[in-house]
Formats: C-alpha cells, sequence, structure tokens
C-alpha cells in the first residue's frame, strides 16, 4: 500500500465519510492485498500479462438534486486490474475459453480514458437535478 493510498483512507475518515471501523478493515484489505504472495501465471497469461499494467484515472459519478442531496461515487479505474486479480485461475482460464479477452477489455479502458475529451453523461433536469459521470484523468 502507498501513503498516498493511506492518507486517502485517512482522509475519508477525518471527513467522516467512514467509520474508524470501516477504516481499519479497508487498511487491512489494502496492506492484504499488496502483500499476497503472487498468483502464478494463468494458462492464458492475463494475470502476468496485466501485471505491470497501470491504470490511470477515476470513473466518477456525480449527483446534485436541487433540494440539496449530493453524491459523489468515485471508483479508481485501476480497481478493474485488481478485480481481475482476485478471480482464481481456474475461472480466468473458463472465461478465456469463453473468448472473452480480459487483457484486451483492460486495454481499452484505458485507451477509451486516454481519448474521452467530454463527459459520458451530463444531464440537468427540468427541476435542476444534475447528474455528471465522466473520467477524470
Amino acid at each position: 500500500m502507498t501513503s498516498q493510498e493511506k492518507l486517502n483512507i485517512l482522509k475519508m475518515l477525518e471527513e467522516k465519510k467512514i467509520t474508524a471501523e470501516q477504516a481499519a478493515n479497508l487498511l487491512s484489505a489494502v496492506d492484504t492485498v499488496t502483500t499476497k504472495p503472487e498468483r502464478p501465471e494463468t494458462s492464458n497469461g492475463i494475470v502476468a500479462s496485466l501485471k505491470d499494467k497501470k491504470l490511470k484515472g477515476k470513473f466518477k459519478i456525480e449527483v446534485k438534486s436541487a433540494d440539496g442531496d449530493n453524491v459523489m461515487v468515485t471508483l479508481p479505474l485501476m480497481l478493474a486490474k485488481l478485480a481481475i486479480n482476485m478471480v482464481p485461475a481456474k475461472k480466468l482460464a473458463d472465461i478465456n475459453q469463453e473468448g472473452i479477452d480480459l487483457e484486451n477489455i483492460i486495454n481499452n479502458i484505458q485507451d477509451f480514458a486516454d481519448n474521452l475529451d467530454d463527459d459520458i453523461v451530463n444531464v440537468t433536469s427540468a427541476d435542476g437535478d444534475h447528474v455528471r459521470i465522466y473520467i477524470e484523468k
């Protein structure tokens, strides 16, 4: 875990976005993921080929209602790679056998993010509610 990740978790705690227990669980979970022994390469090479692939940017969903309710969801694009690394090797082989190229999907996520200059969704309703979905680079 990088010190920046730790700071982000502590900042969420400070801002009361998460509880102390949730912060402890997050710190523990992220530390476990980063110190876990490396997985063996699968038969299709997905884990090995994505090992050095760093996805940059964040998928963001922002909702601002006219009556003051606001929601902000931020998902690091790197979460896609993390999700693949959590799939058992046997299931990765099954996915590959079905013709799904996860490596290509991960590469396309980064290409999509790199080439996207506008919002994915940007809507303002007649009553003043606003929804914006975008990639923060």
